[in-house]
């Protein structure tokens, strides 16, 4: 369960389960946590959810695995200032709210990490992801990839992959 701003109540944090899980999938119980943009704009799947049911997930980081030869190596990723970042996300009931984050091309900084990332809004721009009920259109044109300054990355402990682990010292630099 994560906070969420969903759009129906933009105006109050709520807790969601993470993973959205349409009726065609089946193999799948947790469901996805990851929609890419370009799924939303180019494929019917989630097309209600993109026009009725966005949220704005609210986080202080997140991570990213890049491939070596050593095998997958986690780095955190997070604004310098520690403030908390705000991903696009489309949610669904079923019964209970659960949520996708929605993620774009990396920019600049990921892109030698991960070929992918959760779509980030300025604070300015969550109310319009929220509140604008505009045509099909207008809302694709909130998930073009943005440049993002003042973000940093660095690698982790691989402990990190664990989920029963669950201690401070995962957000740590061992760089």
């Amino acid at each position: 369960m994560l906070p969420v701003i969903l759009n129906d109540q933009p105006g109050k944090i709520v807790f969601a389960k993470w993973g959205i899980a349409p009726a065609w999938m089946t193999k799948r119980p947790d469901g996805l946590i990851n929609v890419r943009a370009e799924t939303l704009r180019d494929k019917p799947t989630f097309r209600s959810d993109f026009l009725k049911r966005r949220c704005v997930v609210i986080a202080d980081g997140f991570y990213e695995w890049k491939a070596t030869r050593a095998g997958k190596t986690p780095y955190r990723i997070h604004l310098k200032k520690n403030g908390p970042l705000a991903f696009a996300g489309i949610w669904e009931h079923e019964p209970e709210t659960r949520f996708a984050i929605v993620t774009t091309a990396a920019n600049t900084l990921l892109k030698p990490i991960h070929q992918r990332m959760p779509l980030i809004f300025m604070p300015n721009e969550c109310g319009k992801w929220l509140t604008d009920n505009a045509t099909l259109p207008k809302l694709l044109e909130t998930l073009e990839p943005r440049a993002y300054k003042g973000m940093e990355a660095y690698e982790v402990s691989r402990r990190v992959n664990t989920a029963k682990t669950d201690t401070p010292d995962l957000i740590t630099s061992i760089g």
